[in-house]
């Protein structure tokens, strides 16, 4: 049988077929090791010069028109079998949909809320590096070179750099902001911390903080601290009012300093934050701003200030009785979607 006629029956054979396995098979058989054009190639080498260049530009000319072929065909096919398929899988959009959408997480939630309550009474809402200084996480704060919070049991430094860590508290920020603003100065900060403790049900090395902090240079005195504690509080819990328990205390950085306790009871196993309770809670610390603390910053003026802070997490667990500090960071889906029906509720 002559090339050309082998060539013209491959063609139209290969134009015929409807898969991309019959047409590797019939490739095989014309191209293939021992395959009819492959054969008329190894005649070449009982030809002479003259013969041999004429006769292998003809089987070059068609090994390229059969080719061309077999990747046309293979396109053809391959086409026909992607609309057949999207013929036979039609989407019926009539279908219902998944009608579950996404939702703030319950802390998100929380750390919107205050956000917008403060910004809406004038604080500014001010956030800094969680790479920090020593000079701004402790020596600005009035914390000594031998406080225990300075060691890196409680401290995570950053290795090969020294004096820098990550932030061990939120009233960085307080500091950077009395260095870069004008008194007076009203603000919150809401952010990351991290302290080197292991996780379980109370405790988490990566935690949030609020801080408040208002300076003037009017009388600011305790009554105003305690006033806004109290609004604090009861918009934190959503209540209309609290009642609040000082107890002194001792933070470098305030003078004088307090813990503040917040009156609870319980209701069906939970605790219900109201003035009428019979239990105290503890919330987190307060204090009127330490001169030390002025002086760090460069104010030499003798302003008045108070200043207090807060852990979230600690707050949503007791609003939404949540015992385990980790649940708040769980991906579990079913504590999401709880969260999420906490929130609509």
């Amino acid at each position: 049988m002559e090339i050309e006629t082998a060539t013209l029956d491959f063609i139209k054979t290969i134009q015929s077929l409807n898969t991309i396995v019959e047409i590797d098979a019939e490739k095989s058989k014309f191209l293939g090791k021992n395959g009819i054009l492959t054969k008329e190639f190894k005649k070449l080498s009982v030809l002479n010069t003259e013969e041999k260049v004429m006769f292998g530009k003809k089987l070059n000319t068609i090994k390229n028109q059969v080719e061309e072929v077999i990747n046309n065909q293979i396109k053809l096919v391959k086409k026909l079998e992607l609309d057949k398929k999207l013929k036979e899988e039609n989407v019926d959009i009539t279908l219902p949909i998944n009608k579950e959408f996404g939702s703030l997480h319950i802390l998100s939630n929380e750390i919107r809320r205050i956000k917008n309550e403060y910004k809406a009474k004038g604080f500014l809402i001010l956030d800094g590096p969680e790479v920090e200084t020593e000079f701004f996480n402790f020596d600005a704060l009035n914390i000594p070179k031998y406080h225990p919070a300075r060691q890196s049991q409680d401290t995570f430094y950053i290795e090969d750099f020294d004096e820098t860590l990550l932030r061990t508290q939120t009233s960085c920020v307080q500091i950077r902001a009395m260095q870069e603003k004008q008194l007076p100065l009203r603000m919150i900060s809401i952010g990351k911390t991290y302290r080197n403790d292991q996780l379980d049900a109370t405790h988490s090395p990566m935690f949030h903080q609020i801080e408040g902090l208002v300076v003037d240079n009017n009388p600011i005195n305790i009554g105003n601290l305690k006033d806004e504690l109290s609004k604090f509080v009861a918009f934190v819990f959503e209540v209309d009012s609290v009642l609040l328990r000082f107890r002194p205390s001792f933070f470098p950085f305030t003078e004088p300093s307090m813990e503040v306790d917040c009156c609870y009871s319980k209701e069906n196993g939970n605790i219900k934050i109201n003035k009428n309770g019979d239990k105290w809670l503890e919330l987190g610390g307060a204090g009127m701003v330490h001169p030390n603390v002025f002086r760090a910053c460069g104010i030499t003026t003798e302003p008045y200030g108070f200043a207090f802070g807060f852990g979230l997490e600690r707050l949503v667990m007791l609003k939404y009785g949540i015992n385990d500090i980790r649940s708040l960071y769980d991906t579990d889906i079913r504590l999401l979607r709880h969260y999420k029906s906490i929130l609509i509720n």
